[in-house]
């Protein structure tokens, strides 16, 4: 804290944010049909709606998630969330059918699929690409990050895509459930209420990089530990611990890769564009995004490792590994052709257990003196 604050003192830190214009979603969400077949991989993706929501909470008891073995204040509001969308959401859950998560490969069977937000929101499922893409819908709350129990606290909400944002009222009520059953704390099950939500305009990614002004740098703040890893060789992944420099090329890279993709499927293009199409269309996403990050200088970074331990999967049926960075790093040179992936990477995150709470950003600038 006291690191960041020197900066902001010294430099004139801004957060973004986002911008503040509205946008008429019902318009942006007509250009759906034919002319994507001709998907531009690095256009079309700056289309994706992003909004957020903040809701003020108010606890029964003082509230503390102190660290833990394989869990975080992240995935502890990640897994409460996944628990209350259920008996929420399901159009089904008379019959608790879908609830018991019954599987086709690795896909929820919806019962009721054109009438359900639930496969959307809990883990949507691409038949075309046969996994499951990120929940898109983020959470955070940096008062449970905290070191003191807390009796009052803000969750922010980002919802990723014009699926997430159709259904934010059963994101409503979900947060409501979510305070109904409490979240784990040292001493049980802690209740809260939400008194209040607060929900941000809607804005494509284009529209939040146009209102930005000319930037001379931008901080980058990883508020809760990052995981990125690369392949190297026979199936293993080489972790970065801070010891060389910041991998932003790479970082971007699957940033841009990430986004291509997921706009392609929150559009539901469905087989007009197969799993080899849209993967080579996140791939020259991906390159850009490599080309336009090599113009980017590190100039300072205080980055620090940071081990959680060990988790069990259920859908992998594996141990994984919790481990990340976190800290500062300041970044210079051509920000104007990089921009649309360190946007991306404030609003949503990046690295790998976004969904969990995992590498979170955020993304302060710097302008000149005099001018705001």
């Amino acid at each position: 804290d006291s690191y960041l604050g020197r900066l902001v003192q010294n430099k004139f830190w801004t957060p973004i944010l986002g911008a503040s214009s509205k946008i008429n979603f019902e318009q942006s969400n007509k250009n759906i049909d034919n002319y994507m077949l001709n998907y531009d991989p690095l256009n079309h993706p700056l289309e994706l709606p992003v909004q957020k929501m903040f809701a003020s909470c108010v606890t029964e008891q003082p509230l503390f998630l102190p660290p833990r073995q394989g869990s975080t204040p992240g995935t502890t509001l990640a897994g409460t969330f996944g628990t209350a969308l259920w008996p929420t959401v399901c159009t089904n859950r008379g019959v608790k059918v879908c609830n018991t998560l019954q599987a086709a490969g690795n896909a929820p069977r919806c019962h009721k699929p054109t009438e359900c937000v639930l496969p959307w929101l809990y883990k949507p499922y691409s038949q075309v690409h046969h996994k499951n893409f990120a929940r898109p819908v983020l959470l955070r709350s940096m008062e449970l990050e905290g070191t003191e129990p807390v009796d009052i606290f803000t969750m922010e909400v980002t919802l990723w895509g014009r699926h997430a944002i159709s259904a934010q009222n059963a994101v409503k009520d979900t947060l409501s459930k979510m305070g109904e059953l409490g979240l784990n704390s040292q001493n049980g099950q802690v209740r809260f209420s939400v008194t209040k939500i607060e929900t941000g305009d809607i804005l494509t990614l284009a529209e939040r990089i146009a209102h930005l002004p000319s930037l001379q740098s931008v901080l980058l703040e990883f508020q809760t530990p990052f995981l990125h890893g690369k392949k190297a060789g026979e199936g293993k992944k080489r972790r970065f611990h801070t010891s060389q420099n910041l991998p932003i090329v790479e970082m971007l890279g699957n940033v841009a890769y990430e986004l291509a993709a997921w706009d392609m499927e929150d559009r539901d293009l469905g087989e007009s564009l197969d799993a080899k199409a849209r993967h080579s269309l996140a791939r020259d996403a991906r390159d850009v995004a490599w080309e336009a990050a090599e113009a980017l200088v590190v100039v300072r970074s205080h980055l620090s490792p940071l081990e959680i331990g060990e988790r069990y999967s259920r859908l992998t049926q594996k141990i994984m590994s919790l481990e990340g960075f976190v800290g500062l790093a300041e970044l210079a040179g051509d920000l104007k052709a990089a921009l649309p992936w360190l946007l991306t990477l404030s609003l949503a995150g990046g690295g790998q257990k976004r969904a969990m709470g995992f590498g979170t950003v955020r993304m302060w600038f710097e302008q000149s003196y005099g001018s705001q």
